[in-house]
């Protein structure tokens, strides 16, 4: 049984597909498995991957489009590694993410989900997410804070808690993921670059930016639920504008709106307890502001 199993969907990405998969196969730690699932691509994708020679390679081909989820789902099923790296067809792992990420997570059995720092592949600035796991809980009220394609992930988690992606989410299924996870498990991301994350016209965000906002609204809202609140149309849209650090602290309508939403919300955490208080209030306090973490 390899230590990691890789788990790599595939669709219409010929033009990328397989620099992603060999910067899986150059990785320096060399106990894995890497199990690429091409999803009925119509672009030359599964005969790229049909010519791969690699023993590490496990190859299942659809004859006809499953979804992401699906096939993610499947892929979860077919892992046999001590740990599930999640890899993206059209984007690139450092050599070393592999050896970086299981020594992280031997180093830390409490750990069951681990995410990293990325690069975009344009160039730019490194992106660093939330380290600890009450950051990362905390944060993902706003927006996903851990880098799906960069994320390891315990196999006996997976099986203890019988963890699926859920359909019920399209095109916002890992934000989903962590945010169900975050009141189960122990979360972290390690401030190491370890993936250049690719930006094109063909993938999810841009194609289907209407469904996943919509999705993320849903996510949201189920989070609010656990604090006693509904949110109306107009306090999503305060929501929308605080996450998006949108607030102009110069209109003074829309400042005022902004804190008074923020201490609604942080009242209703008092009382339920959902995230860490500070962690929360500094949350709301930097989006309105405008920085960062």
């Amino acid at each position: 049984m390899p230590r990691a199993s890789v788990l790599l969907p595939v669709y219409n990405t010929a033009a990328f597909v397989l620099e992603a998969i060999n910067s899986i196969l150059a990785q320096t730690y060399s106990d894995f498995e890497l199990i690429i699932i091409d999803d009925g691509s119509t672009d030359g994708s599964a005969f790229l991957i049909s010519q791969i020679a690699d023993p590490r390679v496990i190859k299942i081909f659809h004859s006809t489009n499953q979804g992401l989820v699906a096939t993610l789902n499947e892929g979860l099923d077919k892992a046999t590694g001590e740990y599930i790296v999640r890899m993206d067809s059209d984007d690139i792992s450092t050599p070393e993410r592999l050896a970086i990420q299981i020594s992280f997570m031997d180093q830390n059995p409490l750990i069951d989900v681990c995410g990293a720092a990325f690069t975009s592949t344009s160039g730019g600035a490194m992106k660093v997410n939330p380290a600890s796991h009450e950051e990362i809980k905390t944060w993902l009220l706003f927006h996903c804070c851990i880098c799906h394609p960069a994320t390891i992930i315990r196999n006996s988690m997976i099986h203890r808690l019988g963890i699926q992606y859920d359909s019920d989410y399209p095109h916002a299924e890992d934000y989903e993921l962590w945010n169900r996870l975050a009141f189960q498990v122990q979360m972290a991301n390690i401030p190491i670059n370890l993936l250049y994350y690719r930006h094109h016209n063909g993938q999810v965000s841009n194609q289907h930016k209407a469904i996943q906002d919509t999705t993320a609204r849903r996510i949201r809202q189920r989070q609010f639920s656990q604090m006693g609140l509904e949110l109306s149309d107009e306090e999503n849209r305060i929501m929308l504008d605080i996450l998006e650090f949108k607030i102009n602290a110069y209109d003074y309508n829309s400042y005022v709106k902004a804190v008074g939403f923020t201490n609604w919300v942080l009242d209703q955490n008092r009382k339920y307890l959902v995230y860490n208080q500070e962690l929360l209030n500094m949350a709301f306090s930097r989006c309105i502001s405008h920085v960062p973490y």
